[in-house]
């Protein structure tokens, strides 16, 4: 078995990143439709053959995984502490994917506004980023399967209720907020439930 050599495989990300980027700039300007395969390989500086070395068709450029994604997630996933409550662990962890990705899901954020069409997320993406995050959260608590279930669901009921009600014009920060108000609402801090 040949291994691909550390060269090729960051020009390959690379390549990814630049279509990608290129891609999601000008269906953000113009609207997903108004955009053409032969528009982003111009735009990005590549053949049609390379474009299609990378992405199935436009809508792979959209939603198609960066391919450092599941690095990232396992990097964010061991830097939470141990003994940290698995909510404020799922919280934080969420708030560092986002970060890490802010300029992609801004530019994502700004082309599902301006294409209707594509108002729905990359499900397969997020249900492999879930199913990492339970995977790590069953072996790190000692919640039966349900309550597990039950905690894991409902961060990614936050975020999936969150996104829509962004605005790309807040930043990331907005987004931020958005989740830890989310978080906060589903299982509020001590003082709150008290005065609530």
């Amino acid at each position: 078995m040949v291994v691909p050599s550390p060269v090729r495989e960051r020009k390959k990300r690379e390549t990814w990143r630049l279509v990608h980027s290129a891609a999601l700039r000008l269906m953000t300007e113009r609207g997903f439709d108004a955009v053409s395969v032969d528009d982003i390989v111009a735009a990005a500086g590549i053949s049609r053959r390379t474009f299609f070395n990378y992405f199935a068709d436009k809508e792979s450029v959209v939603f198609d995984p960066d391919p450092d994604d599941a690095a990232l997630w396992a990097a964010l996933l061991a830097e939470r502490p141990p003994g940290e409550p698995l909510w404020s662990s799922l919280r934080e962890l969420l708030i560092g994917y986002t970060g890490a990705t802010a300029e992609r899901m801004l530019l994502q954020r700004r082309v599902r506004l301006a294409s209707p069409e594509l108002s729905g997320c990359s499900r397969e993406v997020a249900d492999r980023f879930w199913a990492a995050v339970r995977e790590w959260a069953g072996g790190r608590t000692g919640l039966d399967p349900l309550r597990l279930d039950l905690t894991v669901n409902a961060a990614r009921t936050v975020l999936n209720t969150a996104c829509p009600h962004w605005d790309a014009d807040t930043g990331i920060a907005g987004l931020h907020e958005l989740i830890g108000a989310g978080f906060d609402f589903v299982h509020p801090s001590p003082s709150e439930r008290i005065s609530s």
